[in-house]
């Protein structure tokens, strides 16, 4: 596909409610192979994270779609010039040391170059899930009943961990993933056994 032909992205920032909407927007974006800037766990009274994402005009407008029925996001801000991106960036940084502390462990970027990059990146989603997990049981309940991902992509999902986890031999995370994976699996048992 030559230059001339490729769809114009645009540069969109999602903020999200609560740990149960904020995992079912990340859904949203895997199933639909939308580019993920960043995401930012943030926890404010009035919001909870933060997506950048780059979407094009069509998957933009199917999210939109998706919101109304799916509660995807609280809010959503298309970045279409430097200004509004520094405007963005200005009303961060007037909290900036309080919202840097919160983000400094949940934060990565997603730009490939080559395979190690690709790499980085699946490290740095597998360690935010992990902190995710770790700090608040909601999450596993929202991640477990969540039908955003089906039980098939969660135990997949879980299983990639399991298997990067295992090469650095964190053996307790993987306890933790494998108590997970099998809530799913009990969660959607007895949610085949409630539809007979």
């Amino acid at each position: 596909m030559n230059k001339w032909n490729r769809h114009r992205e645009l540069e969109v920032v999602l903020t999200t409610f609560d740990g149960e909407q904020h995992l079912r927007l990340h859904g949203w974006l895997k199933r639909n192979d939308v580019i993920v800037k960043s995401e930012n766990i943030i926890k404010q009274d009035d919001y909870f994270g933060v997506f950048t994402i780059y979407v094009t005009e069509n998957q933009l407008n199917k999210l939109k779609e998706n919101n109304t029925d799916s509660s995807l996001f609280l809010d959503l801000e298309v970045m279409s010039t430097e200004s509004e991106r520094w405007n963005l960036f200005q009303d961060f940084n007037k909290d900036k040391d309080k919202i840097a502390d919160m983000m400094q462990n949940f934060m990565f970027s997603f730009q490939i170059r080559d395979k190690k990059d690709i790499e980085k990146f699946l490290k740095e989603a597998n360690e935010t899930s992990l902190a995710l997990f770790k700090k608040n049981d909601d999450f596993i309940d929202d991640y477990v009943k969540t039908d955003e991902m089906s039980v098939k992509d969660k135990v997949k999902d879980l299983d990639l961990m399991i298997e990067a986890f295992v090469e650095e031999e964190r053996y307790e995370d993987c306890a933790l993933l494998v108590k997970i994976k099998d809530k799913i699996k009990k969660h959607y048992k007895k949610q085949k056994i409630k539809k007979l």
